[in-house]
């Protein structure tokens, strides 16, 4: 799997496109990665993995995916029928990134 390198420009340039009420999940995501450790090498990735263990994954989950796709599908119109309804609430950090609730 090669690797790519992702500059900050292009970060900022995604994070621009945004619509501006998906701007505190993003806060939140990156308090939570600023909060994780890295200790990468060439060879494995944030958990250990090598590039051959990380495709070998990703075609389990591509798998898993394409054998529940409608499953999923019907779990995210009722996720966003409940949305739309008002029956949600926002997910909160904690100063450490854990989920509160």
């Amino acid at each position: 799997m090669p690797i790519t390198t992702i500059t900050r420009e292009q970060v900022i340039e995604l994070i621009n496109t945004l619509p501006e009420e998906r701007l505190q999940s993003l806060y939140d995501f990156t308090l939570f990665l600023k909060r994780q450790p890295i200790e990468l090498t060439p060879e494995t990735d944030l958990f250990g993995e090598s590039a051959a263990e990380i495709e070998a994954d990703e075609g389990r989950w591509q798998e898993q995916y394409d054998a529940s796709r409608d499953q999923l599908r019907r779990m995210a119109r009722e996720a966003a029928a409940e949305f739309r309804a008002g029956r949600t609430q926002p997910m909160e950090f904690s100063e450490d990134g854990r989920l509160l609730r």
